[in-house]
């Protein structure tokens, strides 16, 4: 690709995690050129006089991100790391080098962490970045970052919830070990918190009434993924050990069928240091999820398999029923397998 035609303006140094969008605006504002005119010299054959980054994303094929990294002085490497929706290629393929459109379901777009801007002082326009995920952890600053689609705030300082912050580094962690399935298992666990939230079960009364105190939120169903993410990462570690074991053909324990699912939900309380709300009412929602997860091979046939080799407690795991077609980025419950949602009867989850 011939990029010695493409002018170098003056630089400007990408957000880490920043929408592409964002990112052409600063670059078009700080040369005091059109955004027409920016988009044209990547390669948009059609580009719009105007760009809102909270209503619209620019896609930008491999070509066309070499070029918008030569006019900022970058290299596409750099904009690939910065850039989520560059980093995910979605404007690759036959399609054009350069879309601009609205922002497609699975990113969402977020304010960045304030703190995280300060390092920023050439900023002429706001920044929006592209979230995979309806919110993000800032665990440098301690904030939340979220979609103000559901009300509620943009931002939300973390300040007196550390648990919270620590939680974000469990998930990375488990992320690193698990591999993309861990996704799929934090949509999961995130979805048995909310119905313990809902149904004023487990923490409710205790942890999560504390959360809500320190936020001054009250019970408010946009703060709910943030008041229980501690536990629904615990939640989510345990079930990694679960699946573990499924991958094997193994009960949880070396347990028999039928009764996996009762040692295991034991355990789960024990993590969290609530067996008693366990006991009497938590396992019910952790119930509905081993239902989805049951080994079904026979269980002369699993007898039959040769031992896991060592150390298959470590290493990434395979997607596995009935998660197959997992999403890589959206709102975390449209990955999870169980069907209730937040604002439904939690009975009809029983």
């Amino acid at each position: 690709m011939d990029t010695e035609a493409v002018p170098k303006l003056v630089g400007v140094e990408p957000v880490p995690g920043e929408a592409a969008a964002s990112f052409v605006l600063r670059l078009a504002h700080l040369n005091e050129l059109p955004v027409k005119e920016v988009l044209r010299e990547a390669g948009a054959h059609r580009p719009p006089g105007e760009l809102d980054p909270w209503a619209q994303e620019v896609f930008l094929g491999e070509p066309a991100a070499a070029r918008l990294a030569v006019m900022a002085r970058r290299t596409p490497e750099e904009l690939c790391r910065a850039l989520p929706t560059v980093a995910a290629g979605t404007g690759g393929g036959r399609r054009p080098s350069v879309r601009v459109e609205s922002w497609p379901g699975q990113w969402t777009p977020l304010e960045p962490c304030a703190a995280c801007l300060t390092r920023h002082a050439d900023l002429v326009t706001p920044v929006v970045l592209a979230g995979g995920d309806p919110w993000q952890v800032c665990v440098r600053h301690g904030r939340w970052l979220r979609s103000t689609a559901g009300g509620g705030p943009a931002q939300v300082s973390l300040a007196g919830l550390g648990e919270v912050v620590r939680a974000h580094r469990r998930r990375v962690r488990l992320q690193q070990r698990v591999g993309p399935y861990a996704r799929a298992l934090l949509a999961d666990a995130l979805q048995v918190a909310a119905a313990w939230w809902q149904g004023r079960q487990m923490a409710s009364e205790t942890l999560w009434a504390g959360r809500e105190a320190v936020l001054g939120t009250g019970r408010q169903r946009w703060a709910v993924p943030l008041v229980v993410y501690p536990e629904a990462v615990i939640v989510a570690e345990a079930m990694a050990v679960y699946e573990r074991q499924r991958h094997w053909g193994r009960e949880f324990a070396g347990g028999a069928p039928g009764w996996v699912s009762k040692r295991w939900i034991a355990f789960v309380g024990e993590r969290l240091g609530m067996p008693g709300p366990m006991e009497h009412g938590g396992y019910r929602m952790l119930r509905q999820w081993t239902l989805q997860h049951r080994i079904t091979a026979p269980v002369v046939d699993r007898l039959a398999r040769p031992a896991p080799p060592p150390g298959y407690r470590t290493g990434h795991l395979p997607v596995m029923d009935p998660h197959h077609g997992l999403p890589e980025r959206g709102m975390l419950e449209d990955a999870s397998c169980l069907d209730w949602r937040l604002g439904r009867p939690v009975a009809a989850a029983e």
